[in-house]
């Protein structure tokens, strides 16, 4: 799936496919009267109903923020032989060494797939490597039934996890990662010998959606330009009910990582029976579902010396939120009092 360069209102029932017109940007926000505004600082725009699924984009209303240390992601610094993944010396199922040899950091997110050494994973928790740094990060098996390799060494597959399994990975434990494998493994019918992931990830990039990923590509070329550079972020629902908030801190680290998440977004809906009469949810009900996790005490998660992570659940949904600490003065600044870390990323799912 080609970068999107784009978004438009999409009803899409089975074989069927209608257009809708063009979705109008959001007017300047107005405290209290703007029915689109997300936050103080993010709004939403009309959704895309793909079967199952609903895409709401999230822009931007204020000045963007910008990538001042420019972040890399997991796919372009393993391309770029910047990152090397390892299983720890003496074998261990939720930790791996990270070895970034990059002079830039790197985020990685909850959820995305690596696969190789003597089991596949995904990465354990939301956050950002530093620079030239090896450590030990938290991560989840996906083959619950194998040991053994001839490697130590990992590789990414360029997938990113289904909505329910990365809230498993950054909310539950080992065994609900595993029972989550297997139940995804059964709907999508690619139950194996070892029991990993590995198959449903692959589906991602190898035709399985294709047809899909062409109707949402065809819609995703419609935006304004200003609207699709402002954009931050989705909000996901299944059936009309929400399932996932993503907002990151700019346009520029979303783009990064966007189709990577649509892919999930896709990868999760695919087994959903359709309902009838679906309503994309408003921004009234995204607002309550986020708020539901706001209102839990934060609890920290995993802290590098680049980020800051914290973890809240409520009654229906958990939050996790990235706070990213490398920021650098320009010289001669002006020194000023400590602030809490800008955020990189914040993470919404459904219990």
């Amino acid at each position: 799936m080609r970068h999107a360069t784009g978004l438009l209102a999409i009803s899409l029932a089975l074989a069927t496919t209608v257009f809708a017109d063009t979705p109008k940007s959001p007017p300047p926000p107005q405290a209290g009267k703007d029915p689109a505004a997300l936050s103080d600082h993010t709004a939403l725009l009309a959704p895309i109903q793909v079967q199952s699924l609903t895409l709401t984009p999230i822009v931007a209303t204020g000045p963007a923020g910008t990538d001042e240390d420019q972040l890399l992601v997991l796919d372009e610094a393993m391309a770029a032989k910047q990152v090397r993944i390892q299983e720890i010396a003496d074998g261990s199922v939720n930790s791996l060494t990270f070895i970034n040899k990059a002079g830039h950091p790197v985020f990685v997110m909850a959820g995305e797939v690596i696969i190789g050494g003597k089991q596949d994973r995904i990465i354990g928790r939301n956050t950002v490597i530093p620079p030239n740094t090896t450590q030990a990060v938290p991560v989840y098996c996906v083959e619950h039934g194998r040991w053994t390799g001839e490697t130590k060494e990992f590789t990414t597959a360029k997938a990113l996890a289904h909505g329910r399994l990365r809230g498993k990975a950054s909310y539950a434990a080992q065994q609900d990662v595993w029972n989550e494998v297997s139940a995804k493994n059964a709907a999508r019918k690619t139950t194996n010998a070892s029991d990993t992931y590995r198959k449903v990830a692959q589906q991602q990039s190898d035709g399985t959606l294709a047809e899909m990923e062409k109707q949402v590509d065809a819609a995703l070329g419609k935006l304004p330009a200003a609207d699709r550079s402002r954009m931050v972020g989705y909000a996901v629902a299944l059936n009309g009910a929400v399932a996932t908030v993503d907002v990151f801190g700019s346009p520029a680290l979303f783009k990064k990582v966007e189709t990577k998440l649509v892919r999930s977004y896709l990868t999760e809906a695919v087994d959903i029976a359709v309902a009838r009469d679906i309503k994309p949810p408003t921004a009234t009900d995204v607002k309550t579902f986020m708020a539901d996790a706001d209102k839990s005490a934060e609890q920290k998660s995993y802290d590098t010396s680049a980020a800051e992570t914290v973890v809240g659940s409520g009654m229906r949904a958990s939050k996790a939120k990235v706070g990213y600490k490398l920021r650098k003065a320009p010289p001669n600044a002006e020194a000023k009092p400590d602030k809490a870390a800008p955020t990189v990323y914040e993470n919404y799912q459904a219990k």
